[in-house]
């Protein structure tokens, strides 16, 4: 029986138009993500393509909910800093390719400019977060973002004034990252796993072939971010002999987390598809709970890390 295929997009100058085709093709994706997996999750309540300029506010008006239903408030002034502070270490054409998934309003949103631009990413863009969503249902409770920790941590230093709480946070920030990475990395191969089924395998191994080359050439970020972590650890040391540039600090953080988030589906692809071989999907999802990657090295070689996994008699124990 001959596989279903998806089209190469014929996008029109409709948004309406080119949201019916996209919604019709994320349906059937959607069933047959609950075949392979045998996970019932609900599909998107609404598609809605927005303009890049839109995407940014989006995101940081997210962050700003998230923390108001904590009771974390904070003034005009210095929201207006962090939205800058974000937009300056953005990764050049990041937004251009992203659809991104919020779960408060069940909405899909997808960067118009990535449909016009770039048609033929918008299938496996929009599987991936097919793919979070399907996650969700394993994880109810969201990992938290690397952009809303590390706000977290510089509010937090500015109102208390004190250092070793942001070094504190600063290295949960950095382990956030990490953990935001294998996530994504696993929706990734959720997703290809999926779309090898309704697709041609060449297809699906031209995009893993992209995938594997964006991981050998972006890997060191990672080891860079292991060693901004020692740099934190080395001040902080040194913190009662010596001035602190905090800001400093804090921006070459923010600089290296923006760019892996902008690369992440790279960077966590081979280690997530390697898990998820090994273990399953449950096995990944166990390990992204109870054993997350914390280190470059497990990233950059896998079985490291699988072999980590197989020394942990509790990991093996709640898989089966």
């Amino acid at each position: 029986m001959k596989k279903p295929t998806v089209k190469k997009p014929n996008v029109s100058n409709d948004p309406e138009e080119t949201k019916k085709w996209v919604n019709r093709t994320l349906e059937r994706i959607h069933r047959k993500m609950i075949e392979l997996f045998g996970v019932d999750f609900t599909y998107f309540s609404d598609i809605k393509i927005i303009k890049q300029s839109d995407i940014l506010k989006q995101l940081t008006q997210r962050i700003q909910n998230d923390l108001k239903e904590k009771g974390v408030l904070y003034s005009e002034i210095q929201w207006k800093q962090i939205c800058e502070s974000l937009s300056k270490n953005q990764v050049t054409g990041f937004f251009e390719n992203l659809a991104f998934y919020n779960p408060k309003d069940d909405v899909l949103y997808m960067n118009e400019k990535m449909i016009i631009n770039y048609p033929e990413k918008i299938i496996p863009v929009c599987t991936h977060e097919l793919s979070e969503k399907l996650l969700s249902t394993y994880l109810p409770s969201p990992l938290k973002t690397p952009i809303r920790a590390l706000v977290e941590a510089y509010i937090e230093a500015k109102k208390t004034n004190n250092t070793r709480k942001l070094y504190e946070l600063l290295n949960t920030h950095t382990d956030i990252i990490f953990k935001s990475v294998f996530k994504e990395g696993f929706c990734e191969a959720i997703a290809l796993q999926t779309l090898r089924h309704i697709d041609s395998e060449m297809k699906v191994a031209s995009l893993e072939k992209e995938l594997q080359i964006g991981h050998s050439k972006c890997i060191d970020l990672l080891f860079d971010l292991d060693n901004a972590k020692k740099n934190v650890e080395s001040v902080e040391k040194r913190q009662r002999t010596q001035p602190v540039n905090e800001k400093k600090l804090i921006e070459e953080i923010l600089k290296i987390s923006q760019t892996i988030k902008g690369l992440s589906y790279y960077l966590g692809y081979p280690l997530a598809k390697a898990v998820v071989e090994r273990y399953g999907i449950k096995g990944a999802k166990l390990a992204l709970k109870k054993c997350p990657p914390l280190k470059a090295q497990y990233f950059a070689n896998p079985q490291a890390y699988l072999t980590e996994l197989e020394k942990l008699k509790t990991f093996e124990e709640q898989r089966r």
